[in-house]
């Protein structure tokens, strides 16, 4: 299983920074690199939730969902669930609040709340191992934008094209980044939310 720390490695051997005594990326750097690139993921394949553990407030339209950790979306709220088919309910999220549309409210009893959660990679990952070279890809391109960033603001030393060069091979990287994003898309967010938002009593 892939870790935080044996990503951090296989980045530092794409970016050709393995010398310990000279690192051109702090750990800081790369992990920070990694967790954007972790968030980008996860946009485009979030962890699918399913929590049936919140209860509704009876006679009130809003349902505390500050619970839901790392909460990216929510595409879809069921209730009541004690009958099936279950009715889906048009809603709308504010800040940790679900309100409930067209004058429902809530009975006390449980609800079902579909939702999209970030992925994490720390000493235990989320993410699935064929897709541990997206991460490496993406992590790659936000370390070599940030170098060349870094390099616009001090004295180079590398040359005059050096933040230039850094530019096109950060470039490079997002542009296949974005290509793996893309082909290993499972969720339209706008799709499903319009769909939730759409559904009937």
């Amino acid at each position: 299983m892939t870790t935080l720390t044996s990503m951090r490695t296989s980045i530092r051997r794409d970016l050709k920074d393995e010398d310990s005594s000279n690192y051109r990326w702090t750990d800081n750097e790369i992990d920070r690199a990694i967790e954007k690139a972790v968030l980008m993921y996860s946009e485009f394949v979030p962890l699918v939730q399913l929590t049936s553990s919140l209860h509704t407030v009876d006679q009130d339209n809003t349902v505390d969902i500050s619970t839901l950790t790392d909460r990216l979306d929510v595409v879809k709220v069921e209730h009541p669930i004690d009958t099936q088919p279950y009715p889906a309910r048009r809603f709308t999220v504010w800040g940790d609040l679900i309100t409930f549309l067209d004058g429902y409210v809530g009975d006390g009893e449980h609800c079902n709340i579909y939702w999209f959660k970030k992925h994490t990679l720390s000493t235990t990952s989320t993410i699935p191992t064929v897709h541990d070279h997206i991460i490496a890809i993406g992590a790659v391109a936000y370390a070599v934008s940030s170098q060349a960033q870094y390099q616009v603001n001090m004295a180079n030393t590398g040359g005059q094209k050096v933040n230039k060069d850094y530019n096109f091979w950060a470039r490079a990287m997002f542009e296949q980044f974005y290509e793996q994003l893309q082909m290993v898309k499972t969720y339209n967010f706008k799709k499903l939310k319009q769909t939730a938002m759409s559904a009937e009593e």
